[in-house]
């Protein structure tokens, strides 16, 4: 039986019943809480959405461009594949942390290692699919578990060891490290500018380019999903796009400083003892359990904490509410560096992608049989250090 949602950005949406008991879970229902653009609120009031409804929005264009490519490509997709296609889209960011992304600048800085959301996002996934089954068969359920994490992974190392070359394509729709087009940036850079539109007006009329996508295959026989060579312009406004939003709203000096100051707000809170049933907050994610209760309201949970040792860092939550932090002093620079942020004593350092079209983008032209990879410049990135006091 389906269920249908009512969204602003893609109207209803109609699911199958199995994403409906996923979306019943705890680990699926504690995104409700995590903001989608974490403390870009501060600036931009209205920009409350979650990582909930982003991951609806991903579910449901999975399953619109599977109907694409069954129409443009002439087959039929396997059920199993667009099942476990939907439910990688459905729980790609199921492990994001409190305010989303900055929850992982959070964990670098307080343990100097790298972590991703996407491991936890995994470790959730096994966690949901111990109580809900995939397949009576259980070699097969336990193939469709590890599939789903595979595609949320992009690894596609993995995935060609379990998939013939014909169904390949599959590794492309959810994160695609092969070309970097996928719906992930479909649903976000839509529900963002929705929600954005009298902050930055941008047409999204180029998201069109989906339209005439198709399976095609290269010389060894492997699938791809290809894009039709007219529609080269809409995928580098795909990009423009992106970089655009990354540059005059996500890394917007003051939400760079909120951020800066709030990650020093739980660096204070962990080394004045604050934990979460004796774990600490940059470890939480070693413990399913524990991390299951972290979400945006982890300043709330320290403030109301009774261990006089907080008290210095509950006085910079509260400079924090009155929106008395840090200042910028000045901003600026510009080179190549690889992507990234970092963040030490009294400055900033962002890394940001600057457009381009993906130099192994697949390419089909009409009447012809193969589809091309044109070669396109690689990514430059732009350095910004923004000094604050």
């Amino acid at each position: 039986m389906n269920f249908e949602i009512l969204d602003v950005v893609h109207g209803k949406m109609e699911f199958p019943s199995f994403v409906q008991e996923v979306v019943d879970t705890e680990e699926f229902q504690r995104l409700r809480n995590i903001k989608q653009l974490g403390r870009t609120c501060t600036v931009y009031p209205g920009i409350n959405h979650t990582r909930f409804e982003h991951c609806l929005g991903v579910a449901h264009v999975v399953r619109t461009l599977l109907a694409i490519l069954e129409r443009n490509s002439g087959r039929c997709i396997d059920e199993s594949l667009k099942k476990y296609a939907t439910l990688a889209g459905l729980l790609h960011d199921v492990g994001h942390g409190p305010f989303s992304h900055m929850w992982e600048k959070f964990v670098h800085r307080a343990t100097g290692l790298s972590w991703k959301h996407e491991e936890i996002s995994c470790v959730l996934v096994d966690r949901i699919f111990e109580k809900i089954s995939l397949s009576s068969c259980s070699k097969e359920h336990a193939r469709g578990v590890k599939m789903i994490k595979c595609l949320i992974l992009g690894d596609v190392l993995q995935l060609n060891e379990m998939l013939p070359k014909e169904d390949l394509f599959i590794s492309e729709i959810v994160n695609n490290p092969f070309c970097e087009v996928d719906v992930d940036k479909w649903d976000y850079i839509s529900r963002d500018i929705f929600y954005l539109k009298n902050v930055i007006e941008i047409p999204l009329d180029f998201f069109t380019f989906f339209q005439r996508a198709k399976i095609s295959y290269d010389k060894s026989g492997e699938s791809h999903i290809v894009y039709h060579v007219d529609d080269l312009s809409n995928i580098q406004r795909l990009f423009e796009v992106r970089s655009r939003l990354h540059r005059e709203v996500y890394q917007m000096p003051f939400i760079a400083l909120t951020e800066a100051f709030i990650t020093d707000i739980l660096l204070s809170a962990e080394e004045n003892g604050f934990t979460i049933c004796g774990v600490k907050m940059s470890s939480a994610h070693l413990h399913p359990k524990i991390y299951l209760l972290l979400d945006d309201a982890i300043l709330t949970m320290i403030a109301i904490n009774d261990n006089p040792m907080l008290a210095s860092t509950k006085v910079l939550i509260e400079k924090l509410k009155l929106r008395k932090f840090y200042r910028e002093i000045k901003s600026g620079g510009s080179g190549e560096m690889i992507n990234g942020y970092s963040h030490t004593a009294r400055e900033i350092d962002q890394w940001i992608d600057l457009p381009r079209i993906p130099k192994m983008l697949p390419v089909y032209i009409d009447n012809v049989d193969n589809f091309f990879q044109p070669f396109l410049e690689e990514s430059s990135v732009m350095t910004k250090t923004i000094s604050y006091k």
